[in-house]
C-alpha cells in the first residue's frame, strides 16, 4: 500500500512517501519565500518520480488538518482533496497535533501538545497511550491563553509541540519537556497516522474535507470588528 502524507501546517512544511510501513522517501519543503503554494507540487512530483510511481498508484493521500497556519493549511488539503478526486484514491485528515504526539516515544502516560495559535494563545491538546499502543486524544484541540495554560500543568506533566520553545523556561517546576526534535509535526508521522486511521474508519469525502482552523484569522476578526 503507497501512503503519500502532506504537512503544511507548519513553516516548515514537508512530503513524504510510505509503502505499507516503510518510509521510501520524504522531502522538506522549500524555504525559499515560505510559500508552500510554490513548491508543494513540484516536491510531490519529484519525489513519485524518483519512486518510480504515478500519482494514480497511490492508495492514501494523508494530510495535516491543523491547528496551524491558515495559508499553509489550505494549500495542503486543496493540494490532497485535489489529487484524491482525480485518481479515486483514499484521503484522511490528521489532527496535525495528533501527529506531533504519535511521534514521541512514551510507554505509558499522556502528552500536552502546544502550537502558536498567535496574539497571546495557544492550540492545545492531550493526547495518551490507548491499550492497543496507539496515541490516543483524550479531548478536543482547543485554543487557551498560555498564561491559563501553564496556570493548569502540575509536576509530572509532559509537553511537547512547536510552542514548547518559547514557553519552556516559564513551565511549573517538575514539568517535563520532550526532545525538541519531537516537537514539530513531520510528513511521515502524518502518513503513519493516516494509514491507522484510515484501517478503522471510513475515509474522508474530497468535497467536504476542511481544515481544522478553531479560530478566525486576524484579517477575519479585524474585519469582524470593522463591520460592527
Amino acid at each position: 500500500m503507497w501512503t503519500v502524507g502532506i504537512e503544511t501546517s507548519a513553516r516548515d512544511g514537508s512530503v513524504a512517501l510510505l509503502r505499507d510501513e516503510e518510509t521510501i522517501a520524504e522531502r522538506s519543503l522549500s524555504q525559499e519565500g515560505r510559500r508552500h503554494a510554490r513548491t508543494l507540487v513540484h516536491e510531490l512530483h519529484s519525489m513519485l518520480n524518483e519512486a518510480g510511481i504515478a500519482p494514480r498508484d497511490c492508495d492514501l493521500i494523508a494530510v495535516s488538518q491543523g491547528p496551524g497556519s491558515f495559508t499553509g493549511l489550505r494549500v495542503g488539503v486543496v493540494c490532497a482533496k485535489t489529487w484524491a478526486y482525480a485518481t479515486g484514491c483514499q484521503l484522511v485528515g490528521v489532527d496535525t497535533l495528533l501527529a506531533i504526539a504519535s511521534s514521541a516515544a512514551l510507554e505509558t502516560g499522556s502528552v500536552h501538545v502546544v502550537a502558536d495559535a498567535q496574539r497571546g494563545d495557544l492550540f492545545h491538546g492531550v493526547y495518551q497511550i490507548a491499550e492497543s499502543g496507539e496515541m490516543k486524544a483524550t479531548s478536543d484541540v482547543r485554543v487557551v491563553s498560555a498564561d491559563d495554560w501553564i496556570r493548569e500543568l502540575t509536576a509530572g506533566s509532559v509537553v511537547a509541540g512547536p510552542a514548547t520553545g518559547q514557553l519552556k523556561e516559564r513551565l511549573p517546576t517538575g514539568v517535563e519537556t520532550l526532545p525538541a526534535s519531537t516537537w514539530f509535526p513531520t510528513a511521515v508521522s502524518v502518513a503513519k497516522v493516516g494509514r491507522k486511521l484510515a484501517s478503522a474508519k471510513p475515509t474522508a469525502d474530497p468535497w467536504t474535507l476542511n481544515p481544522i482552523y478553531l479560530r478566525k484569522s486576524a484579517a477575519e476578526e479585524k474585519a469582524g470588528l470593522t463591520n460592527q
